[in-house]
This record gives structure tokens, C-alpha cells and sequence, in this order.
């Protein structure tokens, strides 16, 4: 009788251990569901709206040369 009891309180412990991780696996699924159905909506959304450009920040055009003066090029002919 003791030996069953004992056995009994293992396999309580046990099935109990077992739902907690099911509540985890379901709860992780759940949440990675979400998430897929988030990223492919926003896919979604992005293949239909109209594509808009972002103007680079980091290319600028180059500025245009300096005229020359006269008073510069006076200088440089001394």
C-alpha cells in the first residue's frame, strides 16, 4: 500500500508538471500565431499601398563651382 502511494503522489506531481508546460506550449503557440497573422498583414499592407520614396539624406548634389572674380584672378596672375 505504501509503495502505491508513493507511486500515486509521483504521477500526481507529474501529470501536474505535464499541464503547466501544455498551458506554456499553448500560450507560446497562441502568441506565435499572433505574431504571423501581425507580419503577414503588414506584408499584405505594404504590397497594396502606393510606394513612396524616401528622399536619401546622405546624397547631396554637388554645390555648383565658384565664379571667379576679377579681384581673384588678379591676385593669382601677380
Amino acid at each position: 500500500m505504501e509503495l502505491r502511494r508513493d507511486i500515486a503522489e509521483y504521477r500526481a506531481a507529474a501529470e501536474a508538471q505535464a499541464d503547466r508546460v501544455r498551458e506554456r506550449i499553448n500560450a507560446a503557440l497562441e502568441m506565435s500565431r499572433r505574431t504571423r497573422e501581425e507580419i503577414e498583414q503588414r506584408i499584405a499592407s505594404e504590397l497594396h499601398a502606393p510606394r513612396v520614396e524616401a528622399k536619401k539624406a546622405t546624397t547631396k548634389k554637388a554645390a555648383p563651382a565658384r565664379k571667379r572674380t576679377r579681384a581673384a584672378t588678379h591676385a593669382s596672375a601677380k
